[in-house]
């Protein structure tokens, strides 16, 4: 699966991430698993020895479950070539029972060329991340299903198969994507750009469940599982990005009544961008009021706009901005 893809941002300091990073209760930061994850440089004969070393003066599951996260951010990039050209074995016996044994060898040997090259796709990141987890008997699974992304928010994003990972800390299952937590690819997955992003890790399921659909509707950790109409028919958010990380945002295009019939949708930030833009379909900037009430940046458009558009945000507009959502009119 290739990663989150977003082109428009610009790479984030770890020293801020790690001021910043905090946990879904926001209660707990992790500079200290940061900073373990981003200088470790000692050797390691296999990932039981990485996942020892790397926990060894951490004390809690949440830290845990944190250097991994990072350290993978750090040191795996994505494969485009395999993602491209991908694995896909064959396994022969005469049981049920053999063909279990040989997945498993499989999926270790992978995990290990995973750690000797340091590369790999959705599959491997999510398969290490567990395997690391397991290492220190921290419980975390394997979730398969699809995702959306910057080029394919809408309703052809079927066609992207993903996998990714929850881990249950103090009882809790929490959901991350260590692929698209280390970086993001172009548009045809030739080139990898690595960008650490924390906002991958421990996401709340509401904001999750705007790119991910699992399998299994349990693993959307939602009271009310999504549909796949629901899914699709959803805005597109970046909660991957954290200099404005978004809180909360308009589930869809609401039109107001009155003279004007304008659309409008709104967005709330912890962190508000002084600047934004609004582009159409194919990029070009459309005409837009901002109304900033009551904690949120309220977009209000004509009433004859159509088709997709996407919000981008920053301190200037002469400055790379990031884009913030994406909806359709």
């Amino acid at each position: 699966m290739k990663n989150y893809l977003q082109p428009f941002k610009h790479t984030i300091l770890l020293l801020f991430a790690a001021l910043w990073c905090l946990s879904a209760t926001g209660q707990t930061t992790y500079e200290k698993a940061d900073s373990i994850a981003a200088a470790f440089d000692e050797p390691y004969e296999n990932v039981e020895d990485l996942a020892r070393k790397l926990t060894a003066t951490l004390s809690t599951e949440e830290e845990k479950a944190r250097v991994f996260f990072i350290w993978i951010a750090h040191h795996i990039r994505y494969d485009c070539g395999k993602f491209h050209k991908p694995n896909n074995p064959e396994f022969r016996a005469r049981t049920e029972e053999e063909i279990l044994v040989a997945m498993e060898q499989w999926r270790r040997s992978e995990i290990e060329k995973t750690l000797k090259y340091k590369k790999g796709i959705c599959g491997d990141y999510s398969h290490l991340y567990k395997a690391l987890c397991d290492a220190v008997e921290l419980e975390a699974v394997v979730i398969s299903g699809n995702a959306r992304d910057f080029y394919k928010p809408q309703r052809n994003s079927f066609d992207i198969s993903h996998a990714w990972n929850a881990v249950r800390i103090d009882g809790e299952w929490r959901l991350l994507d260590a692929t698209w937590g280390a970086g993001y690819t172009d548009a045809g997955v030739t080139k990898f750009y690595r960008e650490v992003s924390p906002g991958f890790f421990f996401t709340p399921p509401k904001l999750f469940s705007q790119s991910h659909f699992p399998d299994d509707e349990k693993w959307q950790l939602l009271e009310e599982p999504l549909s796949k109409a629901d899914y699709t028919d959803q805005p597109l958010v970046n909660y991957g990005q954290i200099d404005y990380r978004i809180l909360d945002f308009a589930p869809g295009v609401e039109t107001t009544s009155g003279e004007k019939n304008e659309k409008q949708i709104w967005l709330r930030f912890e962190n508000t961008p002084k600047e934004l833009m609004v582009t159409n379909r194919i990029g070009k900037p459309m005409k837009f009021q901002r109304t900033d009430v009551d904690g949120k940046v309220l977009l209000s458009f004509s009433g004859s706009a159509t088709g997709s558009i996407t919000v981008f945000g920053g301190k200037s507009l002469r400055s790379r901005m990031e884009w913030m959502a994406k909806y359709e009119l």
